[in-house]
This record gives structure tokens, sequence and C-alpha cells, in this order.
């Protein structure tokens, strides 16, 4: 859908236009009829009779337009001229890696239609500013052909409309009705500019309503031979990418057994043979129609799927994609045209699209980061950044319109850096499936990872051209057919990666490796440095000639399982970055990876590495250490022999969505009394992942859940917990399945914002919970846990002595597999990208248990959590926090730095908001949930 923007300086014009109303779906000059589920026109009985000709209110009236017809198709040729600029008939073919367009060629002279006459037929569907109907040539004429045409809604139409919806609009149908006429005139304007080109629709002039006076733009039909109506009927338009990408999103949300995403239908309708292939194709064809229509100065501004036919000729070897839909677009060079200046008109040099502060209706999802462009500041790159995005959606097999509203606004979120949304994305709990499988793709054509790159920076002077971008394009493909044809060695193709930029480069050459856990280094944590300082730690391989290190008692038994090529912290800089976390580093702890990446080999040269090669507008860097395990991560077995009242000194939360447009977590502080007056402390988070239907019923229902079992039921604090954890799963997963909608994750397709951070219209959100119930009369804390969020205990030194634990794919790994053998429908983890995940339908999850719809429960993602008592004592401190913070902070430095601000009398929502506060600065891009607790 399209929303109508102003440029701020035009505040007082910044007015829904008739798009409030009507949306702008596939419909444009050439409709499929599928976008709206209308059936082809098979009888014009009753049409009206129209005779075409050109208005002579548009400025230098052309000559005679001509037209001839040939098995039913219109083929177009002209002669009349605008601004001295003639068509072209150019029926060449194209074809992935040539260019196969002639410019401004001479136009045969053909029969003229002035004179002819038209049937219109049925309306088949409504557009942006107007509506679309079908058009039959001279219906006694045996070579009569069909075409389509367009006009504006009128004000009639508007006001009826108006009257059947409920909202209050900013415009009133007037206003709307003289906006709808405006994008109908720039359209027609736009394509009396452009010559005639095999990739846009052949613009036949306009035709008039001798009755009701009204004005129709009239194009050529564009089909596609592997496309037809009702009994095979040829005439029908070409399907939009749209539409495509709707069939094979079907067939993908069916296939249960997480296979990539094929694009198989718009590779069908291309003339493809393949996922590669069907890419090729698409950017290519994108790029080409860009060319031709920013040489002419004119931006569409409106480049979406929706706008984009899918046309395969019977001779083509290869389809291309036909650019419709020119009402948003924009003629960059001046030229006369009547203007309002409130008492009287007067013909003045504008630029068309431009007037009233650059207003324009843009579509939210595909709009580049300027949304208004600037005459002096390259235009024409707001379609290059557009074109850029959709290709990555095709590519990331983001077909859902949801989806796509999620990527645009994980995009926006890394301020429009790939890499940076890369890095984010590898973290993610829960993401589309198949990255892997793009990311084969990409490093098979060296060089396209940087094209995108540059096609989708934030500053549009930076981006290239069409042409520029076409013809580094075509580079690429040609490079890689010639890898295909000689056998590189590893040393050249890692010479070619470079192109793409360090980070990318170690993204690929850790698609196959995924990190091994050891016994021996049972403790892991994460430490979160800055880029803009030394991190004030060296780094040393252990090597067993070295007599000075293997001297050190302490780096003796810390390196005792050492492996060559492992890599270890030697010493801690005093007063460096490492040394103002609080201690959380030691000697001898070794590094596991640096971002989401593993280090695996390579040894100090290829840590090094690693770290300098991470995206350049990260501001910070994660670094995975391994320890020794020196205590359990079990609960001390701690059983209080006479009762003991616990007081609670302190206790407050903080939530963030952080860089996130929308927030998934929530989370509980609550306390519970009996008849009695026992009190018990509830406290916890939920952590959100599709949407936060999940974690807002859970910390909704779970206070009053616990209380009716414990206090009205009289059970233990433990059975009353994880009854009540129980019935919210019940609940949840009942209400998804009788309804739905109510699951499902907000989406406003007017505003093309999600409350997600990724979601689709078949994908149900889930939730993990850390939740505390502390017995304060006995100080008997029971954690209940279900997923990756996380709850621990601190002592009053700031060490951690009990946390839960995470549950991610690859400590389940035998759950999975006993399932399996007992006939369930469960698949084993897999590791890509350097990160272990699970399959469920479209997507990959990166945690085993979770409350999740029926779905993803069946695959094996299931809500059994984990159930652990101990004991507490006076001073320590307790904390639950979503994964948005663990993803950048280790327990031992939050427990550290809780311990420091407890010492300086900062209350305990203080220091909760300070520590939501640390992980963001740390580059955490997700939610970040904290519940403190002082005891």
């Amino acid at each position: 859908m399209d929303r109508e923007r102003s440029t701020p300086s035009s505040s007082s014009q910044n007015k829904k236009s008739c798009n409030n109303m009507h949306h702008r779906f596939s419909v444009s000059i050439c409709l499929v009829l599928l976008a709206f589920n209308i059936s082809p026109v098979a009888s014009f009985t009753g049409g009206r009779n129209f005779n075409i000709h050109r208005v002579s209110s548009h400025p230098r009236k052309a000559e005679g337009s001509r037209i001839r017809f040939q098995d039913d198709r219109p083929i177009i040729g002209a002669s009349h001229h605008y601004k001295n600029v003639q068509r072209s008939s150019s029926n060449t073919a194209l074809s992935a890696g040539t260019t196969a367009v002639q410019e401004d060629a001479e136009s045969k002279a053909v029969p003229s239609l002035d004179g002819t006459t038209v049937t219109v037929g049925d309306k088949i569907g409504s557009g942006s500013y107007g509506t679309v109907h079908k058009m039959i040539v001279d219906e006694n004429d045996p070579n009569n052909g069909v075409c389509i045409g367009k006009r504006p809604f009128t004000l009639e139409e508007l006001k009826k409309e108006s009257s059947k919806e409920k909202e209050n609009r900013q415009q009133t149908p007037k206003e709307r009705a003289e906006r709808c006429m405006y994008y109908w005139e720039i359209e027609d304007h736009c394509f009396r500019k452009l010559p005639l080109h095999p990739q846009l629709p052949p613009h036949l002039g306009v035709v008039q309503d001798p009755k009701d006076k009204h004005d129709w733009v009239a194009f050529g039909l564009v089909t596609n031979v592997k496309y037809s109506g009702k009994d095979g009927e040829e005439s029908v338009p070409a399907p939009t990418l749209v539409d495509l990408m709707k069939l094979d999103d079907s067939s993908s949300s069916s296939d249960e057994n997480g296979s990539a995403q094929e694009l198989e239908q718009i590779g069908k309708h291309l003339g493809c043979t393949s996922y590669a292939e069907t890419l090729d194709t698409v950017l290519e064809s994108l790029l080409t129609v860009l060319q031709h229509v920013h040489k002419h100065q004119i931006v569409h501004r409106d480049i979406k799927p929706s706008n984009l036919l899918v046309q395969l000729d019977e001779n083509d070897t290869k389809g291309r994609l036909v650019l419709i839909d020119f009402g948003s677009a924009a003629d960059l060079e001046y030229s006369s045209a009547t203007v309002s200046n409130g008492l009287w008109k007067s013909k003045q040099q504008v630029l068309r699209g431009l007037e009233n502060g650059a207003r324009v209706a843009v579509s939210p999802i595909y709009c580049a980061p300027e949304v208004f462009i600037k005459i002096k500041e390259a235009p024409t790159a707001f379609d290059i950044f557009s074109s850029g995005l959709l290709f990555c959606q095709l590519l990331f097999g983001y077909l859902d319109e949801r989806t796509d509203a999620g990527f645009h606004q994980q995009l926006e979120d890394a301020k429009w850096d790939l890499n940076v949304w890369l890095s984010n994305e590898l973290g993610s709990k829960l993401r589309p499936r198949g990255l892997d499988h793009s990311l084969e793709y990409l490093a098979e054509r060296p060089g396209l990872w940087s094209l995108l790159e540059a096609m989708m920076r934030e500053d549009p002077l930076n981006r290239p051209t069409a042409k520029k971008a076409l013809k580094r394009f075509q580079s690429i493909l040609e490079s890689s057919k010639q890898e295909d044809d000689d056998d590189d060695d590893e040393e050249d193709i890692d010479a070619k990666r470079d192109v793409d930029g360090p980070f990318f480069k170690m993204v690929l050459e850790s698609m196959e490796t995924c990190p091994i856990p050891t016994i021996t280094r049972a403790l892991h944590y994460v430490a979160t440095f800055s880029r803009m300082e030394s991190l004030g730690l060296v780094l040393s391989e252990y090597d067993e000639e070295d007599e000075e290190s293997n001297s050190d008692p302490e780096w003796v038994e810390a390196t005792k399982y050492a492996q060559p090529g492992e890599v270890f912290i030697k010493e801690i800089v005093p007063g460096g970055q490492a040394d103002r976390l609080g201690g959380i580093l030691e000697v001898g702890d070794q590094l596991q990876g640096v971002g989401e990446l593993p280090l695996v080999g390579g040894g100090f040269g290829k840590a090094v590495e690693m770290l300098q090669d991470q995206p350049k507008n990260a501001r910070n860097v994660k670094l995975h250490f391994d320890r020794i395990s020196v205590r359990s991560n079990e609960a001390i077995p701690m059983v209080p022999t006479d009762a003991r009242e616990i007081q609670l000194q302190d206790l407050g939360a903080w939530s963030s969505k952080g860089r996130r447009n929308a927030q998934e977590d929530a989370y509980v502080l609550h306390e519970i009394h009996d008849a009695k007056d026992n009190s018990v402390l509830l406290a916890g988070v939920m952590d959100g992942h599709g949407g936060a239907a999940a974690s807002l019923l859970a910390a909704n229902q779970m206070p009053s859940l616990v209380s009716k079992e414990h206090v009205v039921n009289r059970k233990p604090v433990e059975e009353s917990l994880g009854a009540a954890w129980e019935e919210v799963c019940n609940m949840y997963q009942k209400q998804c399945t009788t309804d739905p909608e109510e699951c499902r994750a907000d989406y406003n397709p007017w505003e093309g914002t999600l409350k997600a951070n990724t979601s689709a219209k078949d994908l149900i959100p889930g939730t993990t919970i850390s939740m505390m119930a502390l017995d304060e009369t006995t100080g008997k804390i029971t954690f209940l846990n279900c997923g990756d969020s996380r709850s621990f205990v601190a002592t009053s030194k700031g060490k951690v002595r009990f946390e839960t634990v995470d549950h991610t794919p690859e400590t389940e790994e035998q759950r999975f597999q006993e399932g399996i053998d007992a006939g369930l429908d469960y698949s084993l983890p897999k590791c890509r990208l350097s990160k272990w995940t699970l399959s469920v339908g479209a997507y990959e999850y990166s945690v085993a248990r979770s409350l999740e719809g029926p779905f993803a429960t069946s695959k094996g993602i299931v809500s059994d959590p984990d159930i652990t008592e101990t004991v507490v004592e006076s001073g320590e401190i307790l904390l639950s926090a979503s994964d948005g913070l663990w993803e950048v902070m280790g327990s031992e430095e939050v427990a550290f730095d809780l311990q420091k601000m407890r010492a300086k009398r900062i209350s305990a929502s203080d220091a909760a908001r300070e520590i939501v506060s640390m992980a963001l600065k740390k580059g955490s891009s997700d939610n970040v949930s904290v519940v403190v607790v002082y005891l």
C-alpha cells in the first residue's frame, strides 16, 4: 500500500489522497486479475463505444497514434513527438547477460487509430488513483485486439465510498478527487515523454467517453504465455511480480520440510530454470528499464512488486519485467503546465510531479530513506534504493508483505547498512529460512553484495546510477560464468571475494563452521567492547616452547587442554577497557568467537583479522569466551533448617524496545499474599518473537493463575508456578487455533509498520519466559525457565552463584532425536552460519523451548519448563532479563555492575534502567527487559 507524504515545508498540504481509500495493490496500467480475485471478462455486451484521440490539454499535442494488431495483440508504432523525442518500436527480446534495448529507433508507419471505436468492458480492478477496464478495439474487425484503459476516480465515486467508511479523513472527497486526477495526469504526461521500450506498456493515447465525459488513458495489453484466464483465454494481462511472489510464498508455507525458497513461479513465468537464473534475470531486467526511464529524466518513485508485470512472449528465450503505474513519478525536466494560483490559472514552466513541495504517494516498505527527492541530490537514486530492496527481498525469500515490512524496519534499525543488518540477522532468534541458500548465490557472484550495499546506501548521492549499476552487474555475471568454466584455486577465489569487503568474506568462510562445545570449558560468556578504543587485552596462542609463559602456573593451568590455533587471554591491561568491565575477564579465558562468528583455527592472526573485519559502521564488537568451570551451573541445594524471613529491600524493572520498531517483551513484578500474611514475590520476563501476543498473554495471566493455585488451591509455590504456566500455554494454543488472527502481529499496511521484528500472515508469535517466585517467609526461591531468557542469583560480592540454563537447539539434540525415534515430526538441529537452528516451516528458530502456536509445537519447540529451587540470603541480588541483554553482556559482568550500583545506593529501578541502557550502548539489536530485586 502507498501512503501520500508531503515535505515538512508543506505541512498544510500534508493530507491523505485518494490512496486512503484505494490501495495501491497489484493493479495499475495493465492489471492482473489474480490480484483482485476477479474472473476475466469474457463478454463485453452493454459496453460503451469511444473514440480514441489525444486531449488538447496536454502540452505539445502529439500527432496521431498508430496501431496494428496481430494474433489479438497490439503491436504499437508511433510517429508522434514530444519535445522532439520520437518513440521507439524496438521488439528486441531481453535476456540475462545482455542489454538488447535499442532506444529512439525509427518507427514504421502503421494504420492510424484516428476515428477507431473501442468498447470498454467491465471493470477488472482499481489502482492507486482510479479504475481499470478492459477495452476491445473495433469488435467488427476480425483483426481486433484488447487493450487496457485507466481513468481517475470521480467525485461521485469518492463521495459514495467515503460515506461507507467510519474513519475520519483529512481530505474531503473533492480534494481526493483532485489528487486522483493529478496522479492520472502525471502518468499520462510521463508516458507521453518516454519513448517506447520493451519493458514499458505501449501508451495508446486518451479515450473520451462522450456520454459521461470520462477520460481514459489506454495502454497496449502485456501478456505472458505461461499465464491465461478461464478456459485458456489468452487476452489476460500478464501477472505482476507480487502475484507470483504470493504463489511462491504459498507453496513455501505449505512445505513442512524446511527447504529453501526457490522462486519457482517467478522463474517459470520468466522462462528461467533455476533460482540463480531467476534472480539474475530480475535484477538485470529491473536495472535495464530504470536505465531507460532515468535517461529520459523520469523518476518512478514507486518501484515495488505490484508495479512490475512479468512478461514472456512465445518467441522469447527469457522473460522481462514491465514497469507500470507512473502516478507517483516525476519529470525532472521543466515543461509547460496550467497552474492554479487560487483566483486564476496560468501557463508556467514546472517540474511535473514535483509541484506542491514534492508531495507524493509512496509505498512505505519500498520507500528510500530520504522519502522526498531533491532535484540537485541524485533524485533518480530513489528508484535505485527501492530496486535493491526489492531484489534483496526475493534473494532472502521475504515474499510476504509483513515479512517485507519487517525487513525494511530491520534495515532502518541497522542505519541502512547491509553488513550491520546481516550481523544482526546472524544472531536473531527467529528468521525466515534460507539465508544460507541466499549466501551461496552471492558467493558465486563476487561483487554483487557490495553492489547491493551501494544501491541501498542512506545517502542518495552515494548510490550508483541505473546505468552504472547495470554495467557493474553484467560484469559480475560475466565473471561468474568465466569462473564456472575455469578451475580457480582457493587463493583466486579468496582474492575475488575481497571485493565484497572483509566482513562478508568472513561470513562466507564461516558458513560451514559451528562452535564446538567442550566439556572442559563449560562456562561461556560474552563481553562487549567499544571499537573507539583499545580492548585492553593481550591475546596469545598457546606455545609449548614459550618458556616464559609456561613458567606462570595460572597460564599453565588455564591452557593445559589447549589445542593448536586456540587463543587465550594472556594479560589484562590495568585501567584498560577490559579491566573496567569489572573483573569478569580472567587470564586463561579462551576466545571462542568474534561478533556472531566462531574462531575455529587460524590462531592469533585469525583473531586479529576477525576483529578488524567487523562491519565498519558497527560501534561495538562482541567477544565470546570459554573458561574452565570452577562451579556447577545447577542450583545449590540449600534446605533451610529454620524458617527465615527475607526482606525485600528494593525492587524495580525497566524495558526498552531498543533499536527495534516494536516492543515484543513483557515483564512481571507482582506480590501475592495469602490469608496468613505470607508473601510470594513473582518477578520475571517474557521475550516475544514474531509479535507480542504470547508474551503479553503470559504477563497478564501468570500473576492471577499463580495466585489461584497457591492461595485458593493451596499448592506449593513450585507446583503453582508450573500449573500456571501450563494453563497459559493451553490458553494460548486454544486461542491461536480458534482465532489465529488474534495471535498474529499487528500490521498496518497503510503505514507499512509491523509490530514485530519479523512476521508473516501465517506466523504465530511465541515467547520464552524466565520467572522467579520468592517465598519471603522461608527464603526459598523457585525458578521457572523456558527458552533463552535468563535469571540469576548474585552474592553480596557481585558473583553469580546460580543462573538458569538456556534452552538452545544444540543442547536439546538428544530430545529431538528421541522424538524422531518415537515417530514424532521432529527434525534435528542443524548448524549453518555459525548458529544452531531448527527449521519450522518457512522459519528457522534458534531456541528449542518456547511457547508457540500448534504448528511450531508439533515440530518439537515445546513449552516444557525447567523448574528449580534454591535458597537466598539477605544482601543478595536477583535478576531476570530477556536475551537482548545476554547477547551483549555476560552474567558475571551484569552481576558485578549491579553490586557496584547497589554499593553506591542506586535504587533497583535505576539499576534496571542502567543495565538496559548499557546493553543498548553495547549494541544489542533486540528488545531489552530487566527486573532487579535487592534482598
